[in-house]
């Protein structure tokens, strides 16, 4: 038999942008873009509505892809 349990949605108490920027102090400016694509990136990747996340292939014209700085 299958049973459905519907879970309450907790809030946490600092999102993942937060978390990431605190430790990008003394990134350079390419650096600090980079990082603001992987963390949309991951934002839309981990959206928890099927519908409203980003595809496969949307993933990979991301500008994290796309765009990276040549600082590397």
């Amino acid at each position: 038999q299958t049973s459905v349990r519907t879970l309450p949605t907790i809030k946490p108490t600092r999102d993942l942008r937060t978390r990431l920027l605190a430790a990008s102090q003394g990134m350079s400016d390419a650096e600090s873009r980079d990082l603001n694509h992987f963390i949309d990136l991951l934002e839309r990747c981990l959206t928890l509505t099927p519908e409203k996340r980003i595809t496969p292939t949307e993933a990979l014209k991301h500008p994290f892809f796309t765009q990276r700085s040549l600082a590397r």
